[in-house]
């Protein structure tokens, strides 16, 4: 009589939140190297740090997205029927958490400087910048552990902790910079009930505003959610589905803000410039590219052209 092969336990809690984590992040991906091939195109007079900064979340996207779906060959073909090594899996799937710490630290440390630009001020951009690296660090620490004893069930004992400070770093710093922007766009604007003095002005200032929101709010409640996964359910692996999509949120996020330039570009449209003391200057009309503010620390606003925001072609040249 045949030997009765042993039942394996339920995989939805371990292998299925991988699997479909995988597929949700192979797809935004996708998404990131269209957004990519539109900004080096759309995009082709910004500083090379910039575009070196998009291609390099490229490449780590890529080799995020490669050393993922590696482990996942593995597990289920490689090593089909043996539940063992989806909790102890190849060295691949540990290697996302090193590229997603890079990922998450470039387009934080970005979204950062922008507040520094647009602020003219240190303070707050040094604070999210150390917690930003502070956060890179925890995650290479665990990067390191890992890697020499790949076992994921550490993550929810042995380093338990490091996992709960790292996990509420991200939301931590998303929300003080999307916060700190929207502050500052918004004094620039003149406040509640205030006004720059032009109508189509104060339309793009308020666009900038929802935008800023719509870009950091997706990675916020991403983080909050696996934050939440992760201190709720101890018996499954819920809190990775949220983990590996992450990277892929952030990239997409500083991609879509970039991209977003390209709403409000009308040639020869007016310009108004706010200095370091939130004094404004109307100067008249300008063509598409020229650079008018007379201070680095200047906040320029073209009417209708996003290009010469705070987030603009000539304020990241005049600062790089």
């Amino acid at each position: 009589m045949a030997a009765v092969p042993p039942k394996l336990p339920p995989l939805d809690g371990s292998l299925g939140v991988i699997q479909i984590g995988l597929v949700l992040g192979t797809f935004l991906f996708g998404i990131e190297t269209l957004q990519t091939f539109n900004y080096y195109r759309e995009f082709p007079k910004d500083p090379k740090i910039l575009k070196g900064l998009v291609g390099g979340i490229w490449f780590f996207e890529l080799a995020h997205t490669i050393s993922s779906w590696h482990a996942m060959y593995t597990i289920t073909v490689t090593f089909y029927g043996q539940p063992q090594h989806i909790l102890a899996p190849p060295i691949s799937l540990v290697y996302p958490i090193f590229f997603h710490g890079l990922i998450a630290f470039c387009a934080q440390s970005f979204f950062v400087y922008r507040v520094r630009v647009l602020s003219g001020q240190w303070l707050i951009p040094i604070g999210c910048f150390a917690l930003n690296l502070a956060r890179l660090g925890c995650l290479m620490l665990l990067f390191g552990e890992l890697y020499q004893t790949p076992i994921f069930t550490l993550l929810a004992t042995k380093f338990r902790k490091e996992v709960i400070v790292v996990s509420s770093m991200g939301p931590g710093v998303e929300i003080v910079v999307a916060a700190s922007l929207v502050y500052y766009l918004w004094s620039r604007r003149g406040g509640k009930g205030g006004s720059t003095g032009f109508q189509q002005t104060n339309r793009v200032v308020d666009s900038i505003v929802i935008w800023t929101v719509e870009t950091t709010l997706i990675t916020t409640v991403s983080g909050v959610v696996q934050l939440i996964l992760f201190l709720t359910r101890r018996n499954d692996s819920s809190w990775i589905l949220f983990f590996l999509i992450q990277a892929k949120l952030f990239s997409n996020s500083l991609l879509a803000s970039l991209n977003g330039r390209t709403r409000f570009r009308t040639p020869g449209a007016s310009v108004v410039a706010y200095d370091s003391a939130g004094h404004s200057n109307s100067t008249g009309r300008s063509a598409p590219g020229a650079f008018v503010a007379a201070n680095p620390s200047d906040v320029v606003i073209r009417m209708h052209q996003m290009s010469d925001t705070v987030y603009s072609d000539d304020m990241l040249r005049s600062k790089v």
